[in-house]
């Protein structure tokens, strides 16, 4: 397979935390993972977005490596054998990003509906590599955004135009990877810097619930 030229993204800028409440502890806590976790989602946006159009090269050249382990979803594929991630309207997986060193950087599952619209709403559920789970919502229909961490929900809608940057960008760049998918497993590729991207429970247009995209 060629080598790809990569090229240089840059990182946009993470959204504004929310303000903790008074002595909060939890709130405090959530605010610093909040910085962590859209580093993190930068560094996973540089490693997988694969940009095209206009013959730029892709950043990243991704080497499938399909696993006899993964029961591919019946939905997960065309009638033609092969994925059709560009055409979903809507799109779920699961994301596991590791360094060189092996250390995980995180577990990152996506559902996405209403794809290539503005209307696109988005969950991601985020598991750090010490056990903490976090979710974040951003709803383009409603325009709103929120993150959950400890069973308490947090309103970041006053910075939701940082909220949509981030994870569009994010969730583009993991999609634009999965167009060489065969359809069939998980789809892994390691970045030059060495750090291994693995995607694996691909859904294409899985029927989501608008409940899943609004905090409960």
């Amino acid at each position: 397979m060629k080598k790809s030229t990569m090229t240089t993204m840059a990182s946009p800028p993470p959204p504004p935390s929310p303000s903790p409440s008074k002595g909060s502890r939890k709130t405090l806590i959530a605010v610093i993972v909040i910085v962590v976790v859209i580093v993190a989602v930068v560094v996973g946006v540089y490693l997988a977005t694969r940009s095209g159009g206009g013959g730029t090269s892709p950043s990243v050249t991704p080497t499938p490596k399909p696993s006899a382990g993964v029961t591919p979803t019946p939905t997960a594929t065309s009638s033609a054998g092969g994925a059709n991630v560009a055409g979903a309207s809507s799109l779920q997986f699961t994301a596991s990003l590791t360094d060189s060193s092996g250390k995980s950087l995180g577990t990152y599952t996506y559902y996405a509906k209403n794809a290539g619209t503005s209307s696109l709403m988005l969950r991601i559920e985020f598991a750090d590599s010490s056990g903490n789970n976090f979710v974040y919502i951003v709803n383009g229909a409603l325009q709103q955004a929120w993150i959950e961490s400890g069973g308490q929900w947090t309103d970041l809608s006053s910075s939701y135009s940082s909220q949509w940057s981030t994870w569009n960008s994010a969730y583009t760049g993991y999609a634009n990877s999965l167009a060489a998918w065969s359809g069939h497993g998980d789809y892994s590729y390691t970045a030059p810097n060495g750090e291994t991207i693995r995607i694996y429970s691909i859904s294409v247009n899985p029927s989501l619930a608008d409940a899943l995209f609004q905090h409960s």
